[in-house]
């Protein structure tokens, strides 16, 4: 009796079990369909954050470096210190430049106003000598009238007539003195123009210098995270040489959906995030935006389809997926895989 119940009671239990095992795995298909049915999945997603890398903007030595790697920074911190004291002689001499050129133009301000008040004397005494000629004449003409009257001595009438021939020479040199300051004001006046274009030059030079000072300091363009850290106090680095790399703060998820699911995917739609690195917490996003273009079409040798050899090949469109706020997604880093589930349905906007 033992012998025949045993392997009834063994066929039994593994009817039993495949039964269950049965029912599962309609279980699982079914929920996998109505899953399916609701959402577009793809594994090819990463993390993606802002790393900008931060250059030398002049060549220099390295003095001072006020970071460490992975460390949390804040806008305007200052992170690396190169030694500026070759710019900072270049700004000397620039301004010493400058003081030398103000010294200049002082001397030749003070040059034309001097010129300036001569022309004024000159104005007063032409107009004294005008008038003196005015009263010789009117004398020498009236002794002239009075000799052909024989009311006068040739005596008289020559005296006359040397006072206004002398009064009108001075009149005629004090004219052409006149002349000579306007001149001598003019070719003051246009030393200035020169040294005032000098001047903007070397304004221009101490601005240079000042602006070249101002990049010895390195700071940080917004907060975020330091990368590795590659440089030493005392290393000589060239102009536009990566000095570190900055990871921003802001996060979010580029998908590669395939071109045959994106049919029900919109901007707008919720979507479901799940890191390789943390199976057991979800995510949840939204879809911001579609790419204008295909992810092979950004690849450095695109696809050609013109060759005869032509194999399709199905492509990707990528998408990027931002966080709802008030998710905790400090867990999550650059570059790390994620699986991406989109809910398909009414589209929220248009794709491009």
């Amino acid at each position: 009796m033992n012998r025949k119940s045993n392997p009834s009671r063994f066929n039994r239990v593994l009817v039993i079990f495949a039964w269950i095992m049965i029912l599962a795995g309609i279980v699982v298909a079914v929920k996998y369909y109505f899953f399916a049915s609701k959402y577009a999945t793809t594994n090819n997603a990463q993390v993606d954050q802002y790393v900008t890398p931060i250059a030398s903007r002049v060549p220099g030595f390295i003095k001072e470096i006020r970071f460490e790697e992975n460390q949390f920074v804040h806008k305007g911190d200052t992170l690396v210190v190169m030694d500026d004291q070759e710019y900072a002689n270049k700004l000397q001499m620039a301004e010493s430049d400058m003081q030398v050129l103000k010294s200049q133009m002082n001397v030749n301000r003070k040059s034309v106003q001097t010129a300036q008040n001569k022309i004024s004397v000159q104005k007063a005494r032409l107009e004294a000598a005008k008038a003196k000629v005015w009263q010789s004449e009117q004398n020498y003409k009236r002794f002239k009238n009075l000799l052909n009257e024989d009311a006068a001595t040739n005596q008289q009438y020559e005296a006359a007539k040397a006072t206004y021939d002398v009064a009108l020479a001075e009149y005629k040199a004090i004219q052409n003195e006149q002349k000579a300051a306007d001149l001598s004001t003019q070719e003051e006046s246009s030393k200035i123009k020169p040294i005032e274009s000098n001047m903007e030059q070397k304004k221009a030079s101490i601005q240079n210098a000042s602006l070249y000072i101002s990049y010895t300091v390195v700071t940080a363009p917004y907060n975020g995270w330091i990368g590795r850290k590659s440089i030493q106090v005392g290393q000589l680095v060239k102009e536009g040489e990566t000095l570190l790399n900055i990871v921003s703060q802001e996060k979010w998820v580029s998908a590669n959906f395939r071109e045959t699911q994106i049919a029900q995917l919109h901007i707008g739609n919720e979507v479901i995030i799940t890191a390789d690195a943390y199976p057991d917490v979800e995510y949840e996003g939204v879809i911001e935006s579609f790419s204008p273009a295909s992810g092979a079409r950004f690849s450095l040798l695109p696809q050609d389809n013109s060759t005869g050899n032509f194999v399709k090949i199905e492509q990707r469109i990528p998408l990027k997926i931002i966080f709802k706020k008030g998710q905790d997604v400090s867990l999550l880093r650059a570059g790390m895989n994620v699986v991406v589930n989109a809910r398909k349905g009414e589209p929220g906007k248009d794709k491009m």
